[in-house]
């Protein structure tokens, strides 16, 4: 990091560079480029902003359960460089403004023949003894560890506001293509979520509808999440707050809507699970599209044709972009320097 560093300051001009989107992949991803990258103006546009992005209604667990073969160990990666971001976060002044909670809980899952690849990496890993399950019927394995949960707007916010007070610029406006604004950037990074489909014409970025419910549950003070075998994922998870419960994970339903069905599936699995929480008092509930992708795509375009600027991607991040958001950035941040070290050594 010093040598980029070193030769991003050596730089003669300011290079420009637009980061499209504002949810927390967007934000995290431009405020990692201007932390790192001097010489360097950035400007996110965007057309939502916290607290109307789907990352605001995101229920903020760091957790990667659902990791995609085909990207298993760089996703593993990503999550731990996000871990351990969070981590200094946590210790820092700045936690409670930022709304990171530090936070343990129990993961019931079907049984794994091999540790999980971040298991020796976070705190308290182990595995559940049949006394534990015993309190859990119906649940035959089950890992506990410590995570974080995170206020989403809360984190956006700040991270907004950083990238303000460190001189970044922003553009509220809805982008129809990339070449709206080819030509006023060196480097554009597209983090538009599943404003991708419409953005680059991409079919493989795919809506996935998630309901959630928040509830005031003060004496819940562990995560709880169960995969069943009809790959159902409950969860209660405290923040702040609130505490979230849900969830669901629908194809092929463009709804943002309130759904009371889901709502009354949701609130009967997580009774089910922890029954105190029928006392628990609602507080809202939210109803989204997480942006899916079979991978992640996070690259230099190679076939985008007539474009001035350089493209980088950085998204099809599904429902794990609060696990990955900061180990996407660096990895993004990487790929615009050597664009602007590239486009340097050509001026």
């Amino acid at each position: 990091m010093c040598s980029a560093l070193l030769l991003a300051s050596a730089m003669d001009r300011n290079f420009r560079v637009a980061v499209v989107g504002a949810g927390a992949t967007g934000l995290s991803t431009a405020l990692c480029i201007q932390n790192r990258i001097r010489n360097c103006d950035v400007t996110i546009i965007a057309d939502k902003f916290s607290p109307s992005t789907t990352s605001d209604g995101s229920a903020g667990l760091w957790t990667p359960f659902i990791v995609p073969d085909k990207q298993k160990e760089i996703v593993t990666r990503w999550a731990l460089q996000t871990y351990r971001y969070l981590w200094d976060l946590f210790h820092s002044e700045a936690a409670y403004q930022y709304g990171v909670q530090l936070i343990s809980g129990f993961n019931f899952c079907q049984e794994m023949k091999n540790e999980p690849p971040w298991s020796k990496s976070v705190v308290g890993f182990r595995r559940l003894g049949n006394e534990e399950l015993k309190d859990y019927p119906g649940r035959e394995f089950g890992i506990f560890y410590t995570a974080f949960t995170i206020d989403v707007p809360s984190l956006l916010s700040s991270f907004l506001r950083k990238f303000r007070e460190q001189g970044g610029f922003v553009i509220a406006k809805k982008l129809k293509s990339l070449q709206e604004i080819d030509s006023s950037y060196d480097v554009i990074v597209n983090c538009s979520g599943l404003g991708a489909a419409e953005l680059l014409d991409d079919a493989t970025i795919k809506p996935k509808r998630g309901q959630v419910i928040r509830v005031k549950a003060p004496w819940i003070k562990h995560f709880y999440i169960d995969i069943d075998k009809s790959d159902d994922v409950t969860y209660i998870l405290p923040g702040v707050n609130s505490v979230v419960l849900g969830g669901t994970s629908q194809d092929g339903n463009n709804s943002t809507e309130d759904n009371q069905a889901d709502i009354d599936g949701i609130r009967e699995r997580c009774l089910k699970l922890m029954p105190s929480l029928r006392d628990s008092k609602v507080q809202g509930t939210w109803a989204g599209l997480r942006p899916y992708r079979e991978t992640i795509r996070l690259e230099i375009d190679k076939v985008t044709a007539g474009l001035k600027a350089k493209i980088v991607h950085n998204y099809g991040h599904g429902g794990s972009g609060l696990t990955l958001f900061w180990g996407c950035a660096e990895d993004a941040t990487n790929l615009v320097l050597d664009l602007l070290k590239s486009r340097k050594a050509r001026l």
